[in-house]
């Protein structure tokens, strides 16, 4: 096996020292590696590693470098862009008479147009170079295209002269968030979490010219583009592969999307990106060999897991997730590193505008929008993928996963320090979000909300401890005859807190579930460890349409954490959650 410099680095590390290895490294002549025995102490026992247990694998990150650049001031930064563009013709096969305009209408990202226009870049750091043109821009973002503020991407003309080591500008307007500092403050508190690459961030205050003058479009905030310069600059192989994830759960049937020819290369590119999308790299087969072996009914995860990941990684990455409520890294919002000559893959953050909140236990009701939250709680968001399913399914993982939330809320992600951003950031934002355009489109904006993200970690923290009961959803699979009785069959659901798990089971006439379109209910029954099932005499179901609804519920609190099955019905524009339909004939 190949390792990359950090990983050699990493086992150096803990060869030559007596180590913690909370690997925040620091540049040689700052001193030693955080964490590590310098000598001064006779002590050298740690209980972080208990938590974080030095691997071969581990990454050395070095915290310093998002103080780089400068990254070290937190400001907002001017950027002025001007359109260099004649109207014309503006195809997929032409582009040459692409407007401002055309930008902004580019509201579909997977058609074959992408609307890129030339403009010349400068900012308060990248001052004019005195060309006519020296950068293309072009719309970003997935749903947030079809809001009126858009985003957008720059990129560089050159490769050689940069803006702060980058060629390429991301920034974003986070449109549905009102605050506007939460992905920045997610990425700048993860940026001292052990084990878990972060990005750089940089608050933006955009303008464009299109002929008529200067014309100020607001608040973003830059995201730094994962890439080779990414990679580089971390000391990470720089010819790695780098996937964000599109439209991928770890499910067997994601291989038939990332399928590859003998030398490593996509059978089907676009198909291959609907699922991940390629940052970096060109040969893809050690991701078919992971997904291969993860879905090999011979091998248990846990010989997948030390094989094909850095259990630290894993652990940080989902940790922080139930830290700072990121319910949205399942399909998407997470990407994949793979360095080059090894099989080792880890988890790296993406998109938290919709995180840093708080897990608000759901309402006690089988109204749709309330299950809909239930199914999307603590654990139970996590049977949506299957790598963090099988994962919550490990012995023990919810004591591990309490201590490694613990440790970082404790020690990275504090209370003080994650107020003292959070009130930073929301002075910078204020000035912006109170006067147009922002305010225009951000009715909903205060300052003090925007402070008070500083409190939701500590309360993430409590809802793991006493809320995470509620189980991971089961499966209900189609019912069958036989003989004089349905058989209704379905796969477990599973409390990743360790509680027992029993089951409701009701068949009605209606998608009401009424007490008069009942049928027959059956509560109580009892779990199983593969599949579940429950006998009904035949002669209660007369020739028609029925609707079975299944609840599994935790023994320590009942009748408040339980959860229904994933199955689902959508029916004039309502979506019916943990029901299925079927016929008696």
């Amino acid at each position: 096996m190949y390792f990359t410099i950090p990983v050699v680095l990493a086992i150096l590390l803990t060869v030559g020292c007596s180590s913690s290895n909370d690997n925040a490294a620091v540049p040689p002549d700052d001193g030693p590696v955080a964490g590590t025995d310098t000598g001064t102490d006779t002590d050298t026992t740690d209980p972080v590693t208990d938590i974080f247990a030095p691997s071969d694998t581990d990454l050395v990150l070095d915290s310093d470098l998002y103080q780089e650049d400068g990254y070290g001031t937190a400001n907002v930064i001017r950027v002025d862009v001007r359109t260099e563009t004649t109207a014309g013709i503006c195809t997929a096969d032409d582009l040459s008479g692409c407007t401002l305009a055309d930008v902004l209408a580019d509201t579909d990202k997977n058609d074959d147009l992408k609307v890129d226009i030339p403009i010349h870049f400068q900012s308060s750091d990248f001052p004019d170079d005195g060309t006519l043109s020296n950068a293309e821009m072009r719309l970003r973002g997935g749903g947030s295209r079809f809001a009126p503020q858009k985003s957008f991407r720059i990129k560089l003309d050159s490769k050689e002269i940069l803006w702060r080591g980058e060629r390429y500008l991301q920034i974003n307007k986070h449109p549905f968030e009102s605050s506007r500092i939460r992905n920045k403050l997610a990425f700048d508190m993860m940026s001292v979490v052990p084990h878990l690459p972060s990005m750089r961030t940089q608050f933006v205050n955009l303008w464009i010219d299109d002929g008529a003058g200067a014309e100020d479009h607001g608040l973003y905030t830059h995201i730094e583009r994962p890439n080779d310069h990414y990679l580089e600059k971390r000391g990470f192989n720089d010819k790695g592969n780098l996937y964000k994830a599109e439209d991928f759960r770890f499910d067997e049937s994601d291989l038939l999307d990332v399928a590859v020819d003998e030398d490593g290369k996509p059978l089907d590119e676009d198909r291959f990106e609907s699922s991940l999308e390629i940052e970096e790299g060109k040969d893809h087969r050690a991701l078919v060999a992971m997904l291969t072996a993860l879905h090999d009914p011979e091998r248990s995860f846990d010989s997948v897991l030390d094989q094909y990941f850095n259990r630290n990684n894993v652990l940080s990455w989902m940790a922080v997730n139930i830290l700072l409520n990121q319910a949205d890294a399942t399909r998407h919002n997470y990407l994949l590193y793979n360095p080059t000559g090894t099989e080792i893959f880890y988890f790296l953050p993406w998109d938290y505008d919709a995180a840093m909140g708080k897990w608000e236990e759901p309402p006690n009701s089988h109204d749709s929008d309330a299950l809909r939250q239930r199914t999307e709680y603590g654990y139970a968001v996590g049977s949506k993928n299957d790598f963090t399913s099988r994962y919550y399914r490990l012995p023990g993982i919810h004591e591990r996963i309490q201590e490694a939330v613990s440790h970082i809320h404790q020690s990275y992600i504090t209370d003080e320090l994650i107020s003292e951003k959070a009130t930073l950031y929301a002075s910078l934002a204020a000035p912006f979000e109170l006067q147009a355009p922002d305010s225009d489109y951000n009715p909903y904006y205060r300052e003090s909300s925007a402070v008070q993200l500083a409190m939701y970690p500590g309360l993430n923290e409590q809802a793991l401890a006493n809320s995470f009961s509620i189980p991971m959803p089961p499966t209900l699979l189609e019912p069958a005859l036989d003989g004089s009785s349905w058989q209704f069959s379905w796969a477990p659901a599973y409390d990743v807190t360790g509680h027992t798990v029993s089951y409701d089971l009701q068949i009605s006439s209606s998608l009401e579930f009424s007490a008069d379109d009942i049928v027959a209910q059956y509560t109580g029954i009892a779990d199983a460890e593969d599949s579940v099932t429950q006998e009904v005499d035949a002669s209660l179901l007369q020739s028609g349409d029925y609707y079975v609804r299944l609840t599994a519920r935790a023994d320590n609190e009942p009748e408040r954490f339980w959860q229904v099955a994933e199955n689902r019905i959508d029916r004039d524009g309502v979506r019916h959650f943990g029901v299925m339909a079927f016929s008696v004939p």
